[in-house]
């Protein structure tokens, strides 16, 4: 039989029959080699965690080329003769680290470290393909493909661009800084004098890779066919070849890069798979009057014939107007192995499909050759293919026609976000005017997403023939009839029909003013031409640091950053490969909540080789509850598998057990689930269809009601309001992961967990066995801000079970899919207030009343949290505050970064603004005659924002844009925040010395998830004890040494456990202090020899409590932001962001900064870009990938981003005068819906309508931006 051979990271490896084709890259590297730095998350390319590196020699030149795949999408089948390279193989602890790794660990480029790998490989991927000659411009367009949470993207950047070869003033001087640090010692065990992982060009593979290795030789080129008892797969070289393994079976699917899965998934694969990639008869190019292009080329190889042809041939210029649009389909690492064939075919399939490359090509009416045999072909257009039999056939090439220079081709492409997402709309205008004439002679207009049979506005092409399209009077009936003719289809997932329709209209228009004459336009008009472009970013971060008290309030990177860069990172599922070892998933309830169930029939899945076991409810040995009542923050008991009634559709019911990840994941949708009774009422999903139900009264719960204690008397204007505050996922890496292991006492628990002592109790709960007998251990979570407080628990109780009762080491790994339709977000708020002002905003009284959604069970309420924040920096007494829980059918809500804190300062902030603009008054006025007279240093902060983010004069440019742009507009807005930090606890530390080298190592009771928990600590204990910092390591928390601990948030674990830590410093200090005075200022090492010797114990352990001196305290911040808005998309840039936080003395300056960078980041994915949706019938939620879900990728952040610490801070009721920094920036991040509300405002005005307050739907997605400018078509005009 046939082995498909690869090498990775130098050792070559063999895959036979025994490996299906839906064995991915990414399975194999971590199971079968057990190299668990590449992570995986979506499994639909969709995230870059799994991103590694190949060196290929490709068809048709066997040019030896390194790129970047997703490995999650890749067969493991698909890697003959590849040369693999992990993270680990291009530097680690033995061999040394690679620069990349190190300069990304010294900018501070980490934070939870799970998807850092995937950023290493695919910038690594990058540098070595193009030899490390690169533009800031190209790297920051390179990650498009990257999804980080945690950081906010611009350390990353900058670590990047810092390799470029016009990196820039600011970048250059931080690597000289950094570099002046010296903090990491990137040299490995193997290292010698002349060390050549310090050189940047360095590839560490060159140590063991053999480049003509991987050129295949000419004679292995014959058909490679794998068999297994259930699949055939045939890797090809030749047309002959494919065709003949077609015509050996029916039942057959060709795949080259297998890319398209990332858009539809495949749920099982045909018997017969044919490798097509190496065919070098669809490879390349080929020019006579014609572009042919391979339909196997791939779209990296597409491009860059694009770019050359474009400046080479005039005919083909108008490829330079493709190559822009392609850049924003996909991403590098998909481009790089998916091909023209395979884009096309997929739209042949799913013809709703918006593929940008149909309608380019479409557009310049392209033909594609389709070949029957390899002498039988058949040229069409593309339409035509469409509808053309494609059974035993393959795509052969594209046909691209030269364009004389009278035609003008123009394509748009509209998206949720910058970059790496499919079209809400995409378009292509082709324009033929008669020679030398403005008259048209012809004109193509093709859209995608607009419905699965609408391609061509014939109607519209039609009116258009023999016009000029640049008169008012002929663009207007264009527009008119382009806008009668398309009906669009409703897709859940995608903008509404309205927008849709408007947007394509709206796009034409564009096109027109993009090529519209001089003198023939308002020069007001012409912005609306082109598509918003993001400028390279860079970021300001302006603190102090005191040496003095160093290594305390250093600016210095993770002490477990190079760790993460190397993927030697330990996170819960990269525990060793166990023997025996099973996997569990979720078998879920997707009906109406309310149904009831009767029983669960496992039978076919059963079946299917490979599957272990079922278990419901009633197999559970203890109690069915993932929160027990002895759990503090939670009320209600959460069931582990439903036993009877379903809560929310998705709930699960079962487990199902298999002798592999996505063999579970598969076989638990063949589980059939059998109900008494299926509820056929609609769901009440939302806090608005509770209120408005008959079932008000019952969901609805008073929570506390403060009243006001005086009213003003000159009440001038009374204002009413309301707001809407919708979910958000919080979009952790590493989704809900356990490894439970039984042990010859109880159970080991590696839990992805911010709560240890919860997990402890829930496991033991569940399983009816001891507490003392369920040991959990957490070396880091991937990313949790508060997802992984209780809803953790879930996933570590059905890994428990399935351990107890199999006696083996489970992993349960929830796929992305079940993680986000099963574990609860963030809360989502609704407010109507009412409130009485006198005529300078002052205010005399105010009602608000708030309602915050539950989800089906009453635990982790934020809504005393909301209480608590709502207030701000604002004087209160005259304010009633009414606040209320409703219980609705869906997942149970949950602490999501900054709970309750963000929905109560976003409220009152709203409030500020509405005053403001009711009354005509300057917001930042209306704000201060507000504010607390007595200890509030926020209006010195103001001012000093103010003149360092230059606010005054970029208001006057701000309001001069405006006048001279009608389709772009900007706002510029300032927000002011007082953050109330409460303390939590009990946390502990454990400190020991070693009494032969004087070297500590400390655990704590927190979790560390990328908020540099541990960081702080060391430089706790390296301050207190009067030692290096390289003398401190911190070893894995787990609940032996750190039993009872409070749950990691609140943004206080950092501070709560350096206060444990310092305090059992100080116990060893006194301990060491008779020793110190006897030797008088001894070395640290004698010193401890000495306290050793003499019998005193060297180590001490200390449990912050809330009894503790140390008292809430006030954070206070200052955010100025600018955005800019194309009307006529509703797509947005935030221009420039100064963010002014008070950090008391900040632990670590650069931990704290990027804290900041990414709660700010995620807070504008919250209020721009990350929607749910859920089917309003059956409760399902409908947004659960990559696909449809959109967090911000690295082109989302602020192009200019100024971080500033507050000056001379101090906090004297803190720990070692700092502040807390995780959650307080993400409050901030609303000033955006105000700054946007200032540029629709702008455009509304123009467009005639009266002056008045705009309601933005939330979140202010481009569809809700753009329908709130509220066009008609009459405003579409050229004049």
């Amino acid at each position: 039989m046939a082995l498909i051979t690869f090498k990775i990271n130098g050792k070559q490896y063999e895959a036979d029959g025994r490996y299906s084709p839906e064995v991915s890259l990414n399975d194999y590297i971590r199971t079968e080699v057990s190299l668990n730095g590449t992570k995986a998350m979506c499994h639909e390319g969709g995230c870059g965690a799994c991103i590694v590196s190949v060196q290929a020699s490709l068809p048709p030149s066997n040019e030896v080329k390194t790129f970047a795949v997703n490995s999650c999408l890749v067969s493991i089948l698909s890697c003959h003769g590849w040369e693999i390279t992990t993270v680990e193989g291009i530097g680690n602890k033995i061999i040394g680290y690679h620069e990349i790794q190190s300069r990304l660990a010294k900018f501070n480029g980490t934070q939870c470290g799970y998807c850092t790998p995937g950023w290493v490989m695919n910038f690594y991927s990058l540098y070595m393909s193009k030899n490390g000659n690169l533009t800031a411009e190209e790297i920051e367009n390179s990650f498009s493909g990257n999804i980080c949470r945690c950081t906010g993207y611009r350390a990353i950047a900058d670590a990047f661009k810092s390799f470029a070869s016009n990196s820039g003033q600011s970048v250059n001087k931080k690597l000289k800084d950094i570099e002046d640090l010296a903090i990491f010692n990137t040299c490995g065990v193997k290292c010698k004098e002349n060390c050549h992982h310090k050189k940047i060009n360095h590839n560490a593979n060159d140590n063991f890779k053999d480049n003509e290795w991987c050129i295949l030789n000419k004679d292995d080129n014959e058909t490679r066919v794998l068999k297994s008892q259930r699949y055939m797969w045939s890797k090809v070289y030749s047309l002959k070849q494919a065709f003949k393994a077609m015509k050996q079976c029916d039942n057959y699917k060709l795949i080259a890069g297998n890319t398209g899965q990332g858009v539809y998934h495949v749920k099982s694969y045909p018997d017969n798979v044919i490798d097509i990639f190496n065919i070098a008869e669809l490879k390349g190019h080929t020019q006579d009057v014609n572009l042919i292009l391979g339909a196997g080329t791939t779209l990296t190889d597409m491009v860059e014939i694009f770019l050359r042809l474009s400046a080479e041939n005039e005919d083909f210029a108008y490829l330079k107007e493709f190559y822009d649009h392609v850049d924003l389909v996909a991403h590098i690492p998909v481009k790089n192995i998916g091909t023209i064939g395979g884009n096309l075919y997929l739209k042949y399939l799913n013809n709703e499909f918006q593929s940008d490359l149909f309608v380019l090509f479409e557009t310049v009416g392209a033909m594609v050759t389709i070949a029957a045999s390899v002498n039988d072909n058949k040229i069409m257009t593309l339409l035509d293919f469409l509808n053309y039999d494609m059974r035993q056939k393959i795509i052969l090439n594209i046909v691209l026609p030269p364009l004389p220079s009278y035609c003008s081709v123009k394509t748009y492409k509209i998206m949720p976000r910058s970059q790496n997402s499919h079209a809400a709309v995409n378009a292509g205008f082709f324009f033929k005017f008669q020679k030398n004439s403005r008259i048209l002679d012809n004109i193509t207009m093709v859209f995608g997403g607009i419905s699965s049979q609408f391609t061509h506005a014939i109607q519209t092409e039609t009116i258009l023939k023999e016009k000029d399209p640049f008169t008012d009077e002929v663009l207007q009936r264009a527009l008119k009839t382009l806008y009668d003719e398309m009906i669009v289809e409703a897709a859940p997932t995608e903008p509404s029909q309205t927008y849709r329709k408007l947007l394509a209209v709206s796009l034409f228009y564009k096109s027109i003013l993009h090529l519209c004459p001089d003198d023939k336009l308002n020069p007001r008009n012409k912005s609306g031409a082109e598509i918003i472009k993001r400028v390279i970013s860079q970021g300001t971060q302006m603190y102090e640091t005191d040496k003095t008290v160093w290594p305390l309030n250093q600016p210095i990177p993770k002490l477990e950053a190079l760790l993460q860069c190397s993927g030697e990172a330990v996170f819960a599922n990269d525990l060793t490969k166990q023997n025996d070892e099973v996997y569990g998933a979720f078998v879920t309830a997707d009906v109406s909540p309310g149904s009831i169930i009767k029983k669960c029939d496992a039978i076919d899945a059963l079946k299917e080789p490979g599957v272990i076991a079922f278990y419901s409810a009633k197999d559970i040995p203890g109690e069915n509850t993932f929160t027990p009542e002895q759990i503090p923050l939670t009320a209600d008991r959460e069931e582990i598998l439903c036993s009877k009634t379903v809560k929310f559709n998705g709930q699960p019911v079962g487990i199902i057990v298999a002798n592999n990840q996505k063999l579970a994941n598969r076989v638990a949708k063949l589980v059939k689930v059998e109900y008494e009774s299926i509820n056929t009422n609609k769901p009440l999903l939302t806090i608005s269809d509770v209120l408005k139900s008959s079932e008000r009264e019952k969901r609805v719960k008073t929570f506390k009601i403060i009243e006001s204690t005086e009213t003003g008397k000159d009440v001038k204007c009374i204002i009413y309001g309301e707001i809407n505050m919708g979910s958000q996922y919080h979009y952790y890496m590493e989704t809900q992961t356990c490894v439970t292991v039984p042990n010859e006492d109880g159970m080991d628990v590696y839990a992805g967990t911010q709560w240890l002592d919860a997990t402890n109790i829930a496991v033991a709960n569940c399983l009816n066995i001891p507490v003392n007998r369920v040991n959990v251990i957490v070396r880091r979570v991937g990313g949790g801000y508060g997802g992984k407080i209780t809803r953790s628990l879930h996933v570590a109780c059905a890994a428990a079970i399935v351990s107890h009762l199999l006696n083996k080491t489970c992993r349960f790994v929830l796929s992305l899919q079940d993680n986000m339709k099963i574990i609860g977000k963030r809360a989502p708020t609704y407010c109507n207030f009412e409130v009485g002002v006198n005529k300078q905003g002052e205010i005399q009284y105010l009602k608000n009343k708030y309602y915050q959604d539950l989800g089906c069970a009453e635990n982790e309420v934020v809504a005393g949290i909301t209480l608590g924040h709502i207030g701000s920096c604002y004087t209160t007494k005259r304010w009633t505050i009414e606040a209320y829980t409703v219980h609705t059918d869906t997942p149970s809500t949950t602490w999501c970064r900054a709970p309750g804190s963000m929905e109560g300062i976003v409220m009152t902030e709203y409030i500020m603004e509405k005053i403001a603009y009711t009354l005509k008054k300057d917001p930042i006025e209306v704000r201060l005659i507000n504010m607390k007279k007595d200890d509030n240093p926020l209006p010195d902060l103001i001012n000093q924002l103010k003149t360092d983010a230059d606010f005054h004069s970029r208001e006057l440019i701000v309001q001069q844009f405006n006048k001279e742009n009608r389709w772009r507009k900007r706002g510029l807005k300032l927000m002011p925040m007082t953050y109330e930090l409460f303390y939590i606890g009990p946390y502990n530390a454990l400190v020991s010395i070693y009494h032969a080298d004087g070297t500590v190592s400390v655990t704590h009771g927190a979790v560390e998830m990328g908020q540099g928990v541990n960081t702080k600590v060391a430089q706790v204990c390296a301050h207190v004890l009067g030692i290096g910092l390289d003398k401190i390591t911190i070893k894995p928390t787990n609940s032996f040494t750190s039993p009872n601990c409070m749950a990691t948030g609140a943004s206080v674990g950092s501070e709560c456990v350096s206060y444990a830590a310092m305090k059992a410093c100080e116990i060893l200090l006194e301990r060491l202090k008779p020793f110190r005075d006897e030797l008088d200022e001894p070395e640290w090492k004698d010193l401890i020899r000495k306290a050793h010797y003499s019998g005193v114990d060297l180590q001490a352990s200390y449990m912050y409590s809330t009894n503790e001196p140390v008292k809430p305290y006030d954070i206070y911040g200052v955010v100025a932001l600018e955005v800019e808005i194309d009307c006529l998309t509703g797509n947005h840039e935030v221009k420039r962001v100064d963010l002014l936080e008070d950090t008391g003395r900040s632990l670590s300056p650069e931990i704290d900064v990027a804290q900041i960078e990414g709660a700010f980041v995620m807070g504008l994915g919250y209020w721009t870009s990350e929607k749910l949706i859920y089917d309003k019938n059956t409760g399902e939620l409908l947004t659960t990938r990559t696909w449809n879900y959109k967090p911000p990728g690295i082109k989302d952040i602020p192009a200019d981003f100024r971080i500033y610490f507050r000056r001379n801070s101090s906090n004297t009721c803190g720990v070692l005068q700092s502040k807390a920094t995780g959650e307080p920036a993400l409050c901030l991040a609303a000033v955006i819906t105000h700054a946007f509300r200032e540029a629709i405002s702008s455009a509304r005005l123009e467009a005639g309508y009266p002056e008045q307050w705009v309601d933005i739907e939330y979140p202010c997605t481009i569809e809700n931006l753009y329908m709130a400018v509220g066009h008609k078509l009459e405003h579409f005009k050229l004049k």
